[in-house]
């Protein structure tokens, strides 16, 4: 109980089991209802390296080891005790929320969600041994604050009175699922005089409680309002040391530093280099502050003013070995995949093969999605089932070749998104039942949540979702066109996400009768069966959802977000058909009869979609205005990120582009380029 990472864990582990057992709960106390002993930790425990900094040659960052082990045995006057064994207060504070949610039936799925089960006897019959291993030794989340998430606000304005419990909610998410860092991006739109002492509070909850606090930074990057330590080509080290200062008030554990200008802009990689440098020693001489950096998806030779000479042979060789990098990757793929187009990439081997070169080097950790936001996933919205299948794989990949950390870039929680994040925090650790190793499946964590035959249909869903949006690409249907897509200059009209060969602004003027018949054979039949079976399955669904089921809201989530995902299909299908039969008439010259009905039947879908938003929005977590409206807050935006979807506008304006024949990045354009670029403020 002297040290706070082990006494919190105590008093809340105490606190749930009394609420789900309605009895006496105690610690190292014969006279309680349940007796838990916990063991004796020596203090030199927190101090022996663990498998990952043994092997590193490198400069590592220790974590104290923190797996454990429990053991059951009854005794001779039927009394059941259960014994921790870990060797230090972090693996007795990861051990007592591994007992709750593995073995006692506690589900930490949402930091403001907890389901508790009702323990009217001892559910743990049998003498037994259940472990816990931590696959990697930092395993954590980074809330891409960039974005008008959940959390944005709280974390970045000082003044909300609920700002901080809402941030302590999710600290507390993070450890009762096994969790061990927390970082956020911080933007320049912050109030410096005050928001210092908010970061304070929060790095000291965070090591409270055991986790390690990192913030995300830049050295120049213009977009998004990313925080910059400089601003001005004059006096760049006067004012890098400055905010490094600044900064180093509030104890962070890692520093996570952007070093280029922006995504696709490499820059002047030497000058750059040097500022790093500079970087390194400041931190190393007067601060415990690790240095992290990214690798981008974008491939180097791909990046705007990029000089040809670069390779990542000259990286290795410049970057400082006391920097650590972790290597993203982005959307619902996973990088060893043959195929994921993204980043104008083919697929994002590139990255698998940088994270195991640099492994040798440098403590290097995996950095994928769990969320994308902007025009691909929760933005429209589509719940994309295939991020459990991706990131699981993922996982197992970074186990094989020994990589010591994970972090996932996680960019919202509504519609079903909490599922991802939670799955993936579970999957950082490998249990065994009396030393038999569980076996890990992509929806093994619906099974708690949904009734046998919901969770047949959702592993129907996965599948069908599998095949079709990945496996036959129809996900480039399903997307809405970002501005830099409609650019009407190919020289910037990048592909950041899949998005159809031709475009729809092609496909209605000038696409050719091939080309029409190429889309009418194989795309539409393929949305269309998507959107058909979707429905199947999800009224078989639907026929469970009743007052019985006994987490119905979780249920009816994942229902609405599954269904919805059907409908943008069918909703695509109609305005595909339109511009397909659109063309096709004027090139065989008959007359458009009965055109508009399909546009009207867009319609008719949107309003379907549009009444399961509502049902949605009545349930969100966190207040309305800070998800779903306009307002003035500190990110590029002005808007929540469930904004899009309060309206269902991607869906309204292509109804609205095919109508009026409009394909231009400004046609019901609703982002402000200039200020997301960094152009303005």
């Amino acid at each position: 109980m002297d040290t706070s990472i082990t006494r919190l864990s105590i008093e809340d582990t105490k606190h749930l089991l009394e609420n789900a057992c309605d009895c006496k709960v105690d610690f190292n106390n014969p006279q309680a209802n349940v007796q838990i002993y916990l063991p004796v930790i020596h203090p030199d425990s927190a101090f022996v390296p663990t498998r990952f900094e043994k092997t590193a040659s490198y400069p590592y960052k220790h974590y104290p080891k923190h797996d454990y082990q429990w053991v059951q045995i009854k005794s001779n006057d039927s009394i059941y005790y259960l014994h921790l064994m870990a060797t230090t207060p972090q693996g007795v504070s990861f051990g007592l929320y591994g007992l709750l949610q593995e073995k006692l039936g506690f589900q930490f799925y949402h930091p403001r969600n907890t389901i508790i089960p009702e323990l009217k006897s001892w559910p743990l019959k049998n003498e037994f041994q259940f472990a816990g291993y931590p696959l990697f030794d930092k395993k954590g989340f980074h809330l891409h604050t960039q974005h008008p998430i959940e959390l944005t606000e709280y974390l970045l304005d000082p003044t909300i009175s609920e700002g901080f419990d809402a941030v302590k909610e999710y600290i507390d998410w993070l450890v009762r699922n096994g969790q061990n860092y927390f970082e956020f991006c911080l933007l320049n739109s912050i109030d410096k005089k005050r928001w210092i002492e908010h970061a304070k509070k929060i790095t000291n909850y965070c090591h409270q409680r055991g986790i390690l606090a990192s913030v995300d930074v830049s050295l120049h990057m213009i977009q998004q309002k990313n925080f910059q330590l400089y601003t001005s080509s004059i006096g760049k080290k006067k004012q890098i040391r400055k905010n490094l200062a600044w900064l180093s008030q509030a104890d962070w554990d890692f520093m996570h530093m952007e070093f280029t200008t922006a995504e696709f802009f490499g820059g002047n990689r030497k000058k750059r280099e040097k500022l790093r440098f500079f970087i390194l020693d400041w931190l190393n001489k007067h601060t415990s502050t690790k240095l992290m950096g990214r690798q981008h998806i974008v491939k180097p030779e791909k990046e705007y003013k990029r000089k040809k000479e670069y390779s990542y042979d000259s990286l290795e060789i410049q970057l400082d070995k006391h920097r650590g990098v972790m290597a993203h990757t982005v959307m619902f793929y996973d990088m060893t995949e043959p195929h994921a187009p993204v980043y104008e990439n083919e697929n994002q081997r590139h990255m698998f093969d940088f994270m195991l070169k640099q492994h040798q080097q440098r403590e290097t950790w995996y950095y994928p999605e769990s969320a994308y936001w902007v025009t691909f996933d929760n933005s429209i919205p589509m719940t994309l089932l295939p991020y459990l299948n991706a990131r699981l794989n993922d996982i197992d990949t970074c186990v094989a070749y020994h990589i010591p950390g994970h972090i996932t870039f996680s960019s919202g929680w509504e519609w079903g998104y909490w599922l991802f994040d939670w799955s993936i925090a579970r999957w950082s650790w490998q249990y065994t039942h009396n030393q038999e190793t569980e076996k890990r499946t992509a929806a093994m964590y619906v099974k708690p949540l949904l009734n046998d035959s919901m969770q047949v249909f959702f592993q129907q869903a996965l599948q069908t979702q599998q095949e079709f949006l990945k496996n036959q690409n129809l996900i480039q249907w399903l997307t809405a066109m970002t501005v830099i897509d409609e650019i009407p200059f190919k020289k910037f009209s990048l592909q950041f996400q899949p998005r159809p060969t031709l475009s729809y602004k092609y496909i209605r003027r000038r696409a050719t009768l091939n080309e029409i018949n190429q889309i009418q054979s194989t795309a539409l039949p393929q949305l269309k069966v998507f959107a058909d079976t979707t429905r199947y399955f999800i009224t078989r669904f639907a026929n469970q959802l009743n007052d019985k089921h006994q987490h119905k809201e979780i249920a009816q989530e994942l229902y609405d977000g599954i269904y919805i995902t059907g409908l943008r299909s069918l909703h695509r299908y109609n305005v595909l058909k339109y511009l397909t039969d659109y063309r096709k008439n004027k090139l065989l010259k008959h007359k458009e009869k009965t055109l508009h009905t399909l546009l009207e039947q867009a319609k008719q879908v949107r309003m379907q979609a549009l009444q399961l938003v509502k049902n949605r929005e009545a349930n969100y977590r966190y207040p309305y205005k800070l998800l779903a409206t306009r307002f003035k807050d500190h990110t590029a935006y002005h808007f929540g990120y469930l904004y899009t979807v309060s309206n269902l506008h991607f869906w309204n304006r292509e109804e609205q582009q095919a109508k009026k024949n409009r394909y231009g990045p400004l046609f019901m354009n609703i982002f402000n380029i200039a200020r997301i670029m960094g152009f303005i403020k």
